[in-house]
């Protein structure tokens, strides 16, 4: 009984202010966007989130996945980052060119809000 009393006040709480898991499948997807000189450009994240453009293996390496953000290293050392709402992946962000674009969804024509 008294072992029971010591693990009932031991036993470790979930902290109150965890944020919601990530779930890299969010980001799982081909989606589209024209670049600053009207081009456009597709964006794939397959489920091991190996990210390609225009078809192109970027050798990007996952630096950071939130709830809504998730982050890349290119070989070069340049930050892509793919930012999203409640519903799905909305910007893209490329430090080498200094730019965000939006992403519409490639199958379904969605606009970024």
């Amino acid at each position: 009984m008294a072992s029971f009393l010591i693990s009932l006040f031991h036993t470790k709480k979930k902290p109150k202010n965890q944020p919601d898991p990530a779930d890299p499948l969010f980001f799982v997807g081909t989606w589209q966007f024209k670049d600053h000189r009207n081009r456009q450009h597709q964006l794939e994240i397959g489920p091991d989130l190996k990210l390609l453009i225009d078809g192109k293996d970027m050798s990007a390496k996952v630096s950071l996945l939130t709830r809504y953000e998730l982050s890349y290293v290119d070989k070069y050392g340049y930050k892509l980052e793919i930012r999203g709402n409640e519903a799905r992946p909305i910007k893209f962000y490329d430090e080498s060119e200094n730019y965000t674009y939006d992403l519409q969804s490639a199958n379904g024509g969605e606009n970024a809000d």
